[in-house]
């Protein structure tokens, strides 16, 4: 409902929560309310916009507003009364390790009382009830959720260099997130079991109260042990035993490693992770392809030696039968050959005997 003196059908604490959630406006951030995700805001940042925009809060705070942190008072209530706000508190009501103040905007919130809920206060943080008005660049993410799903549906049909890009590219990442939470163990576990104080690398990197741009932040953070913490939690026997169960644990995986037995190469490791990533990318298909070329690549040079082998068997064939041709061509010629000394040495028989007689005849004359 309008203020006195204005237009008829304009709801000005609608159009003022719309200029509070348009672009120049308050921060807003996401937070989680009882299981459901709200944009969140500062009543001091809500007062300070006030303060600093008069001319934009006139009408919605018509006669009875006031002026500066009065008029930002009587708009904050406006807008619970009017169900487009609805005061929270934060859950985590203690600093996050490694800072000494709370986090600006808390992640999870919890409701409040009825009596508090339903009155503003500068210090409170609050959700939005009302919904957003629609932008370009909701339109836009919302046309590239379904083309990124049609894509994640199309990957089998990917060429290979995407496939293999892909699969590098994920378990780059994988391998840096995990090492880098090896790192922030180790060094935790060392710092404490040498002097009883934790040594956190990156100590926000897991939290869930903090977007994505401030989990970076400190880079290193000491923890001391807690005033109510048990004397045993930090006690030098406690420390002296967990480093020799980690060191016993350490020693067992070092012992049964695949480059322990001497007769083992010394790249035993590489090959099998080497042996491991082929088998998992021809499970996941990523090479199929390359393994199709491949297969069919040797295959044919199988069969062309193949075929280069029953050629020469069926060339040597054919030169054996060709030799048995001739051999078998060559028989009749010899048995004439005999046939014809045979001849003629029958025919030279008479002949000697006739010469031997005719000796003999003239001998006697």
């Amino acid at each position: 409902m309008g203020s006195k003196g204005e237009p008829a059908g304009v709801d000005t604490i609608k159009q003022f929560a719309e200029a509070l959630r348009s672009k120049g406006g308050i921060e807003n951030r996401s937070g989680v309310l009882q299981g459901e995700r709200f944009e969140l805001f500062r009543g001091k940042d809500l007062v300070r916009w006030v303060k600093a925009n008069p001319e934009k809060c006139a009408a919605a705070g018509g006669v009875k507003g006031g002026e500066g942190e009065e008029l930002a008072k009587y708009l904050g209530q406006q807008l619970i009364r009017r169900r487009l706000a609805l005061r929270v508190d934060r859950l985590n009501k203690k600093p996050l390790p490694g800072s000494k103040r709370m986090v600006k905007f808390p992640r999870k919130l919890v409701p409040l009382p009825p009596e508090q809920a339903n009155a503003f206060a500068e210090d409170g943080f609050y959700v939005w009830l009302c919904e957003c008005p629609t932008s370009l660049w909701t339109y836009v993410w919302t046309a590239l959720i379904p083309l990124g799903v049609l894509g994640a549906c199309l990957f089998p049909l990917a060429p290979n260099w995407a496939k293999v890009a892909v699969f590098y590219l994920s378990s780059g990442l994988l391998i840096l997130i995990l090492g880098l939470l090896l790192l922030r163990g180790t060094l935790a576990a060392v710092t404490w079991i040498v002097s009883g104080r934790t040594l956190w690398l990156l100590p926000n990197l897991l939290s869930e109260e903090l977007p994505i741009t401030q989990i970076f932040k400190p880079l290193l953070s000491v923890q001391h042990p807690a005033e109510n913490a048990s004397k045993w939690s930090s006690h030098p026997l406690t420390r002296v035993a967990v480093g020799a169960a980690l060191g016993g644990f350490l020693y067992v995986l070092y012992s049964h490693s695949p480059n322990a037995g001497k007769l083992q190469p010394p790249s035993s490791i590489g090959n099998e992770a080497t042996r491991y990533r082929d088998d998992l990318m021809d499970w996941l298909g990523v090479q199929r392809e390359g393994y199709q070329r491949l297969s069919n690549n040797s295959s044919a040079a199988v069969n062309a030696t193949d075929a280069a082998a029953a050629n020469a068997t069926a060339a040597g064939e054919e030169a054996g039968g060709a030799g048995a041709a001739a051999e078998a061509a060559t028989e009749p010629a010899a048995e004439a050959e005999a046939a014809a000394e045979a001849a003629g040495d029958a025919a030279a028989e008479p002949e000697a005997a006739a010469e031997s007689e005719a000796g003999d005849a003239g001998a006697e004359l």
